[in-house]
């Protein structure tokens, strides 16, 4: 119904805004400056582009759920990178493939 649809909106909006956006910032500018194979990229592509609509999906879903991660993310109570990461196993592979890299790179 409508509700369910101004629902999805917002959570679209909440979980883009907080999450996917600035997970994908912190990986663009991170990924920049070391060599990363071309195949990690893209599954870290993948999942952020995949990540999104299963998130909202869940958000919708439990709207608790919902509200408390993207404001937790929002207040810096919850790591966006997990969030994304728990949004599909193929996704919390690429993004464990990608972080020591990360790592490696902030030293």
């Amino acid at each position: 119904g409508k509700g369910r649809t101004m629902l999805q909106d917002f959570f679209t909006w909440l979980l883009a805004t907080f999450v996917i956006a600035p997970v994908q910032a912190e990986f663009e500018s991170a990924l920049r400056g070391i060599e990363v194979p071309a195949a990690i990229v893209q599954q870290v592509q993948g999942c952020v582009t995949d990540g999104a609509p299963a998130l909202v999906a869940r958000a919708v879903e439990d709207p608790w759920w919902g509200l408390t991660t993207g404001l937790g993310v929002a207040i810096r109570m919850t790591d966006a990178t997990t969030v994304l990461a728990g949004s599909s196993p193929a996704c919390a592979a690429a993004l464990a493939a990608v972080t020591p890299l990360l790592n490696g790179a902030e030293t």
